[in-house]
């Protein structure tokens, strides 16, 4: 028999034939310095034609700022069994970020007893998250619930005491009284302005001792008929003259509200 070979279902030397996927070629498609998969992040696997590495995803802040005290008044209140005057005040914390202020709580043994701990919760535009731990819980006997440590600060200014301190870049002076009241419940309690990623009714609605938050464009107002909300002035009357009263949220800087923390729009 005579063998013969058709080189017509062979193809030429350099062409024809299915390429190798971007992903699995032994190049760098895509100038990231990495070739195929899997050390090209952007390669699913090696049948993957695309090498372009995915986005970062992007953090959403909280941003807290305050509202300007309202409904101020003077009163007594009986403290330690001594009547006292007190300065009460109605004060909203908002959140003016792209994300939500989220605080989630478990509580742990540790060496002093139990603790309840808070984690705050970063999330960011592709629906992951991180998380930190930002402070604890404690539970408030006058409110019957679940109150974050170092929320807001009150103090109460002179006039001119405040203005020579904010002269001096905030290094000379101090307040002449603060209020008592550091631990909140957070939550949403009215819509104090409506942005991109507010959600139309409130989130966070309950004084959890599990989760706790605020909205974006949502604020949490503490009225100034509730318990401790006052700075105590002791027992003798304010001098006439003029003052400023300046609430603060988050005085620790305990919260992310920036990559590099450095928010300096928290006070009213």
């Amino acid at each position: 028999h005579n063998a013969f070979l058709d080189i017509a279902t062979f193809p030429a030397d350099g062409g024809g034939g299915t390429p190798p996927a971007l992903c699995a070629d032994g190049k760098d498609n895509d100038g990231d310095l990495k070739t195929d998969y899997p050390a090209d992040q952007g390669c699913l696997n090696l049948t993957d034609n695309d090498e372009t590495d995915p986005l970062a995803a992007t953090p959403l802040y909280p941003n807290l700022k305050t509202l300007k005290p309202t409904d101020l008044r003077f009163g007594t209140q009986t403290i330690n069994g001594t009547t006292h005057k007190v300065l009460r005040f109605s004060n909203t914390v908002w959140n003016a970020g792209e994300g939500r202020l989220e605080l989630r709580a478990k509580t742990v043994s540790t060496s002093s007893g139990k603790k309840t701990r808070v984690n705050q919760y970063i999330y960011d535009n592709a629906g992951g998250f991180t998380s930190k731990y930002v402070g604890d819980m404690v539970f408030h006997s006058s409110h019957n619930h679940f109150h974050f440590q170092d929320f807001a600060r009150y103090e109460l200014w002179t006039r001119a005491d405040y203005d020579n301190w904010v002269a001096s870049n905030r290094a000379q002076g101090q307040a002449i009284k603060r209020g008592a009241k550091t631990t909140f419940c957070i939550m949403d309690t009215d819509l104090v302005q409506r942005l991109p990623n507010s959600p139309s009714n409130s989130v966070y609605n309950s004084c959890s001792p599990s989760v706790q938050g605020l909205s974006v464009g949502w604020g949490d107002t503490y009225g100034y008929y509730l318990a401790d909300q006052w700075i105590d002035l002791g027992t003798s009357s304010l001098p006439d003259g003029q003052y400023v009263l300046r609430s603060v949220a988050d005085p620790s800087n305990n919260l992310d509200e920036s990559a590099n923390r450095s928010d300096t729009s928290r006070e009213g």
